[in-house]
């Protein structure tokens, strides 16, 4: 029975995900909120954004479960003879999502605002 929920979670999850993923992209795009003024069902970019955001952890808890339950059957398929192409997979994983995680945050500015031309400093 677990299964079966867990598999109608991981849909309804990436359904969502995706739903949400591509309105913020192709009906709210970046800027929709200052200028235009857009929402959808009431709720701006920003907010969808946040629902986007908590689908997207929702997805991720499930996937770990889904795996956690189903590892003696990928242990026993993806490792057959040799166990090194599926550790280099999960290692391989593990890494992009560290390297983005930990990827380096630059401050562009636009030249609505620089530190140069702030109107409180002068």
């Amino acid at each position: 029975m677990l299964p079966r929920i867990l598999n109608l979670l991981l849909w309804l999850s990436f359904s969502a995900m995706s739903g949400t993923g591509l309105l913020l992209a192709f009906r709210l795009p970046p800027g929709s909120q200052g200028g235009r003024g857009l929402t959808a069902l009431g709720l701006d970019r920003h907010e969808w954004g946040d629902y986007h955001t908590w689908i997207s952890y929702v997805f991720i808890a499930a996937i770990l479960l889904h795996l956690a339950l189903h590892w003696r059957w990928l242990w026993q398929v993806a490792a057959r003879k040799r166990s090194w192409p599926m550790w280099l997979g999960i290692g391989s994983g593990i890494l992009l999502i560290l390297l983005l995680i930990f990827q380096p945050i630059d401050r562009q500015f636009d030249g609505k605002y620089s530190p140069t031309n702030d109107q409180h400093n002068k």
